[in-house]
């Protein structure tokens, strides 16, 4: 007999399942099972990452909250005591030449930054370019 005969009267019989000794029933209690354990799984998991969040990350968030505002503090201090040497004012900015270049030309608005604040950022219009 020829391969292809073979293969067709094998695929003319219906199939069936062999090994298949599980019913209805017990793949309802394997699902019902596998579902509670799937909710054990999640609620301990959840639990897991709230304690996580409450002990481990608030505390560092708290910690890095203090230690920004000290650092900023002293900066804030430094800044007065240059300000307190030079009338109330900060020194000007050296005008370094790498610094602030706009090779194309400025920018629609100007020549100084979307988010130019007179206070900390040097004022390019007044600059002799």
């Amino acid at each position: 007999m020829s391969m292809l005969a073979r293969r067709l009267a094998l695929r003319a019989f219906p199939r069936t399942r062999g090994y298949a000794n599980t019913t209805a029933e017990l793949m309802e209690t394997n699902w019902a099972d596998k579902q509670a354990a799937l909710r054990a799984h999640a609620a301990e998991t959840a639990n897991l990452w709230r304690r996580i969040s409450f002990y481990v990350c608030l505390p560092a968030v708290v910690v890095t909250a203090l230690w920004v505002r000290n650092v900023e503090n002293e900066h804030a201090e430094h800044e007065a005591h240059i300000r307190a040497e030079h009338d109330g004012q900060l020194p000007e900015i050296p005008a370094f030449e790498y610094m602030n270049r706009r090779a194309s030309g400025p920018y629609p608005w100007g020549m100084n930054s979307l988010f130019f604040n007179p206070h900390v950022n040097k004022d390019l219009t007044k600059t002799d370019e």
